[in-house]
């Protein structure tokens, strides 16, 4: 695989995982407010805990991306979270 095409791998796999995120932090925010309406709900508690652990495997799926050379896979990648801030 070239230089470019694993680039563009990345970066789509990058984005994927970006809207899966999004799509957590929702789910995250609407099981919040339904423990909040149901005055905290257990069965709302737990789907936030397992959206979390969710969360957890999303980020250590992301691939790892050296400053120097561009596609060496031994830096972390900014969390998700900061992704989502902008």
């Amino acid at each position: 695989m070239n230089a470019s095409r694993k680039a563009a791998s990345i970066s789509a796999r990058m984005q994927w995982l970006s809207e899966l995120n999004r799509a957590i932090d929702e789910a995250q925010w609407l099981a919040w407010r339904i423990g909040v309406v149901e005055g905290r709900n257990a069965l709302a508690l737990e789907l936030y805990v397992q959206l979390e652990m969710m969360r957890a495997e999303v980020e250590a799926m992301r691939p790892r991306i050296s400053v120097r050379s561009g596609s060496n896979p031994d830096r972390d990648l900014p969390a998700a979270g900061e992704w989502l801030e902008k």
